[in-house]
């Protein structure tokens, strides 16, 4: 098992190490006003771009990507930007707006006919429906074209992932996990009292939420959680974020 648990970090690690910088570029939306992605991830926000022709292919994939984002508004207000492209940037902007409401979406941000401001091919080419999704460190979390864009959990878990680099972190070392692997219960150990605790399933659905008012080293039941890895999300009470992973045998 030790093994095994060595070969997921060291997966985990090779793909951090080949994660892909997003492009910076400053772009005008459908009301007139500028955008630049380096100044929002800045600011602690998940960028998430669609780009359609608009088509009806299109449809299901701005869905997915809607649903997505609109999941974190309560709990992250403000913190997941929506911005609908059209492909070629030639599109009147009531036109591709006009398509999307006609289609259930209804939350983006719009860019119509604002050229080649936000080009496709500089995050891996064209292809309809396109969904990325850019964590605030301008790292690329998510990139995926055509039908694979139908997706909702994997954009969600995406958002997840960046949202976690969006408030001050909690470092690795500093949590303990034990037992890990474990079988049925863990125990978290941290210097501070702990908020909240999320354990989070590869598809991105929170399968485990406990809320405290204020806990210092908590035991958590994994019991019931299906065989595999999961993301392990801790809040502590100055909302300090940090995320381990753990393995339930």
């Amino acid at each position: 098992m030790k093994k095994f648990i060595f070969t997921i970090a060291a997966v985990c690690s090779l793909i951090a190490s080949q994660a892909q910088t997003a492009p910076d570029f400053t772009a005008t939306d459908c009301n007139g006003t500028s955008h630049n992605l380096y100044t929002e991830l800045a600011a602690g926000k998940v960028v998430v771009l669609t780009w359609v022709m608009p088509c009806g292919s299109c449809v299901a994939g701005g869905n997915a990507a809607e649903n997505a984002v609109e999941s974190f508004a309560t709990s992250h207000p403000g913190k997941v930007e929506f911005w609908m492209i059209d492909d070629f940037g030639d599109t009147p902007c009531g036109s591709l707006s006009s398509w999307a409401n006609t289609n259930g979406i209804t939350k983006p941000v719009f860019f119509g006919n604002s050229g080649n401001a936000i080009d496709e091919n500089d995050f891996g080419g064209t292809g309809m429906p396109h969904v990325v999704v850019i964590s605030p460190n301008k790292n690329i979390a998510y990139n995926k074209k055509n039908g694979a864009t139908n997706d909702q959990s994997g954009i969600t878990a995406a958002i997840t992932q960046g949202l976690t680099l969006s408030v001050a972190q909690i470092k690795a070392e500093d949590i303990d996990i034990s037992p890990n692997p474990a079988t049925n219960e863990i125990r978290i150990s941290y210097s501070k009292a702990i908020k909240q605790i999320k354990v989070v399933a590869a598809n991105g659905q929170v399968v485990i939420e406990q809320s405290f008012t204020s806990k210092r080293n908590p035991t958590i039941d994994i019991n019931s959680l299906a065989t595999g890895v999961y993301n392990l999300l801790i809040t502590d009470v100055e909302g300090k974020r940090g995320t381990q992973k753990i393995v339930k045998q």
